[in-house]
């Protein structure tokens, strides 16, 4: 079971970076927007994440407003085994689902105000 938790961490972290080299190479700030002509669902995450680290909260929440919710699921996931040792399941589950329908949400916004829907 650890070599399979190795095994997808490794594959993750080259994923991740091999999709930051593709960007880089195709001077790009999303793939998807680049080669099927509309936005995917993250659009504008970077943007969002280097205002808030700039210390501009609004222009942040108008790049993509889930950005804030980033940093609570990440330290959910983080501390999930530790402080309840999987015995909450319900409440980590609704929290996950409904960060994902904000970025449902926010997604279908996004399309309807570029004209995409």
């Amino acid at each position: 079971m650890k070599t399979f938790n190795l095994r997808f961490r490794i594959s993750l972290i080259l994923v991740v970076a091999l999709g930051v080299i593709l960007m880089w190479y195709f001077e790009t700030g999303c793939l998807i927007q680049r080669f099927l002509g509309f936005p995917c669902p993250t659009c504008g995450m970077t943007r969002a994440a280097f205002a808030f680290i700039n210390g501009d909260f609004y222009a942040s929440f108008e790049y993509h407003p889930m950005l804030f919710s980033i940093p609570l699921l990440t330290v959910m996931l983080m501390l999930y085994e530790k402080l309840f040792r999987g015995k909450f399941r319900i409440p980590s589950l609704c929290l996950l689902a409904l960060i994902l329908c904000g970025f449902i949400v926010n997604y279908i916004i996004k399309l309807i105000s570029l004209g995409g829907i």
